[in-house]
């Protein structure tokens, strides 16, 4: 009897450790059945060594390295257990969730008492905290092998995702308040190009492209927003392009595989809600670097920034419109665009950003000056300290007199003027016979809008088109029509009456996200509750930059250099 009973274990113990065998689902399957039950196109082209046609799956494995679901490499491995945190990551990369995961990898707290990889640790965060979620079986367990029935439930799960997703995930700090919004299942892009770099002028662009082209492989330029990309020719394999990219780096330019966006109802959008609206600041790259473009987040570190948000246009090396610092003029405005306007107290207002600087000494009737540009003979200028405090902006004629809290507090000839501007400073420069100017004087500088604002601005920033806002009726803004009217990356600022609210929204990648036109970015700004939403630039300026990192997918691939950004200081 007790033999029998023995064996009888033993022979349950060995079913149980058989079909716990069987039970391991190897990693080929697992991306195969998942690319399955996606729909995605199945294609041919290079492979990984240890995946030859015999291999179970083996065109699922080739499509997915082709369709970039898979990063190319020497070998996969398909025949070992997937764990389930690599099932998760093979879902949610077909599912074209691989930035989501990367943001979610500094965004999201981990969870997990035993540190997962980095390379699965941010699919797991996400699997976990999008609608719906991965089954509990395999997101609690993310060391565990995948079973059977796991990956059914995680094929089940795939299957609703393709019906409707979402990830929503905030991260609130005293200064403000950081939301990640991710919706809708990505698909493959049309194909794939190299992009070498990105030039402010056509003839620049097409000078680098004679050079760094081989004989097999011309490289041509492609108009992009205000500049131009040295581009390769489009291929139909990631795999393939990634290999033309390795071709084409050098120390000097890397090279950066572009998707050429499909038809996809993917969209990445985050927003960045300030505490207090009054704290947010406009910091020019010139303040503080010989510089005038620099990356955001060289410009949000060096000025202690814990987010930062691309502005308006520019082209080549300076803002386009109306750009207002620290209550003082920065540049000259544009012809009938619209601005967003606040002062230090939080309060906002959206108008139009057309205005005239005009200066006073001692009551006298104001007059025109120019700003920040060279001061012609006869005429009067003022240098404000937003684009530099080099004493060399104000030249060496005339008479440079430097002004604080109202008062001339020095007035000099140009060429005994040496010594910096402080912050809190800024200077006049005549070269006008008749005005004279001397220490004491009591100035006031004002600015004499088209569209009065209800207050005096401490910051403005001038861009186009105005989406709504109340007593707005929309109109072109004389802009292009593919900013009016084509999807883009987007750049927004708004506010619902209470608050600011920053807005990019991606684009250009139908795995990742599709942009949005005008009338769409306006539904999201509604749908999020706002009144009042301006376009800034979008494209590949689009950026947002949140306590050392930036939130979104560029377009270009890499930080475009831009004049200045919007800031909440830390």
């Amino acid at each position: 009897m007790h033999f029998r009973k023995t064996l009888a274990l033993t022979l349950a113990l060995a079913a149980l450790c058989a079909f716990g065998a069987r039970a391991e689902v190897p990693r080929g399957q697992v991306l195969g059945e998942l690319m399955r039950a996606l729909d995605l196109p199945f294609k041919t082209g290079r492979t990984f060594f240890d995946v030859d046609e015999d291999t179970p799956y083996a065109q699922a494995l080739e499509s997915a390295l082709s369709l970039g679901i898979l990063y190319p490499a020497e070998d996969f491995s398909p025949e070992i257990p997937c764990t389930n945190a690599e099932t998760l990551m093979f879902a949610l990369q077909a599912m074209g969730f691989r930035h989501e995961a990367e943001t979610a990898r500094w965004a999201v707290p981990r969870a997990d008492k035993k540190q997962l990889p980095p390379h699965v640790a941010g699919y797991v965060s996400v699997a976990r905290t999008m609608t719906p979620a991965a089954p509990a079986s395999v997101t609690s367990d993310p060391w565990g092998s995948t079973s059977e029935a796991q990956l059914s439930a995680v094929l089940r799960w795939a299957e609703q995702c393709r019906l409707g997703v979402a990830w929503d995930y905030a991260i609130e700090r005293p200064q403000g308040t950081l939301r990640l919004h991710r919706e809708n299942v990505g698909r493959p892009p049309k194909g794939w190009r190299v992009q070498l770099g990105v030039f402010d002028s056509q003839d620049q662009a097409q000078q680098f492209a004679r050079k760094r082209s081989l004989p097999d492989l011309p490289l041509a330029v492609e108009k992009l927003d205000f500049c131009y990309a040295v581009v390769s020719p489009l291929v139909s394999s990631s795999a393939e392009a990634w290999l033309t990219a390795g071709r084409l780096s050098s120390g000097d330019f890397g090279a950066v595989v572009q998707p050429e966006s499909g038809d996809s109802e993917a969209l990445f959008w985050a927003t960045f809600t300030p505490s207090n609206a009054g704290d947010a600041v406009v910091r020019m790259n010139r303040a503080d670097s010989a510089a005038a473009l620099g990356r955001l987040s060289d410009i949000a570190k060096r000025n202690g920034a814990v987010a930062a948000m691309n502005g308006g246009y520019f082209a080549g090396y300076g803002p386009i419109g109306t750009i207002i610092a620290e209550g003082l003029p920065v540049t000259l405005p544009y012809y009938n665009r619209s601005m967003a306007a606040w002062n230090a107290k939080g309060k906002m207002h959206f108008g139009g950003g057309e205005y005239r600087a005009r200066l006073s000494i001692n009551k006298s009737a104001p007059f025109p000056v120019v700003v920040n540009a060279n001061v012609d003979y006869g005429a009067t200028g003022i240098v404000t300290p937003a684009l530099g405090r080099s004493e060399r902006r104000a030249g060496n004629n005339g008479t440079i007199a430097r002004v604080k809290a109202g008062r001339i507090t020095e007035a000099v000839p140009g060429l005994r003027f040496s010594r910096d501007m402080q912050p809190e400073e800024w200077l006049i420069v005549t070269r006008s016979e008749t005005l004279e100017l001397k220490e004491g004087d009591r100035v006031r500088l004002e600015t004499q809008w088209r569209e009065d604002p209800p207050f005096a601005p401490d910051y403005a920033v001038q861009a186009g088109p105005l989406l709504y806002a109340p007593g707005h009726k929309f109109w072109d803004e004389m802009l292009s029509p593919s900013i009016l009217n084509m999807r883009h990356p987007r750049t927004l600022i708004g506010s619902n009456g209470r608050q600011m609210v920053w807005i990019v929204a991606d684009g250009r990648s139908s795995w990742h996200s599709r942009g949005l036109t005008l009338t769409e970015a306006s539904r999201l700004g509604r749908k999020l509750g706002l009144t009042s939403l301006l376009n800034l630039d979008g494209g590949g300026s689009t950026e947002m930059w949140f306590d050392g990192h930036v939130v979104n997918r560029l377009s270009d691939g890499r930080e475009r250099k831009m004049p200045y950004g919007l800031m909440v200081l830390k």
